[in-house]
């Protein structure tokens, strides 16, 4: 991982806080997962965040082992 010095505004850094909080997250990986969504928006602007959200939220179950990859031949 590669550390860099970034200026946010206050009002952002508060509501980073605010959410981080919310989702029980440190805040380092709360700016990283909202940055994340950001790119992903940025790259699919057809998305709304919440699909954004729920796609990541899928991956990570699926690279974790909770979920598996449905197989037409198994429906």
């Amino acid at each position: 991982m590669i550390r860099k010095t970034v200026a946010i505004n206050e009002k952002t850094i508060n509501e980073l806080a605010r959410y981080a909080k919310r989702e029980e997250r440190d805040f380092s990986s709360t700016l990283r997962y909202a940055l994340k969504i950001g790119l992903l928006a940025l790259d699919n602007p057809e998305l709304a965040g919440e699909e954004i959200k729920d796609i990541i939220e899928a991956q990570v179950d699926y690279e974790t082992g909770r979920i598996s990859e449905l197989k037409p031949e198994d429906l």
